[in-house]
């Protein structure tokens, strides 16, 4: 390997490596792989801004932003339950206490808040169930195209489609 590394004149990349911000090479399964995205959604959450900013701002703010940062992961990785928790906490502590110092109440509980508008709800996507939707475009995908390079893909991160219970 270091022989065509010389002969191309470039160097050699160990795995886990970063390709455009995406973790390629890290292990899904375990909450490290996760923490840059976990991280990243708390970065742009500072406490300066919550405290700029109105419940519908926050709102509108954790459905654009704090929804769509994890979005490409979830689409193509199962999330473990401890990743969705954390991001789910920091959608609740952004909208209920983040304007203010000190713990807040949190006057709604936060599965009525990811109800639809219809519903009664604000329209909040739940992370884990959001995660799962994705996941089940993919294995609905797998059972309807026969051809396309991303099948080998998932095929390779899951396996058989018929077999993918390990989605759920």
């Amino acid at each position: 390997m270091t022989i065509f590394s010389k002969c191309l004149n470039c160097s050699r990349i160990l795995f886990p490596f970063k390709y455009l911000g995406v973790s390629i090479g890290g292990n899904p399964r375990k909450v490290e792989f996760w923490r840059p995205i976990v991280h990243n959604i708390e970065s742009r959450l500072s406490m300066r801004k919550g405290k700029i900013l109105s419940i519908v701002e926050r709102l509108c703010m954790i459905k654009s932003v704090i929804t769509a940062l994890p979005l490409f992961y979830m689409s193509f990785l199962k999330a473990p339950k401890l990743v969705c928790k954390t991001i789910r906490k920091i959608q609740s502590k952004f909208l209920w206490e983040w304007n203010s110092e000190g713990k807040k109440v949190h006057w709604v509980a936060w599965n009525r808040v990811c109800r639809l508008e219809d519903e009664g709800g604000l329209g909040v996507k739940d992370v884990r169930k959001f995660n799962y939707a994705l996941l089940a475009k993919w294995k609905w995908r797998l059972g309807m195209e026969e051809k396309g390079e991303w099948r080998n893909i998932i095929k390779s991160i899951y396996g058989n489609w018929r077999e993918m219970r390990s989605l759920w």
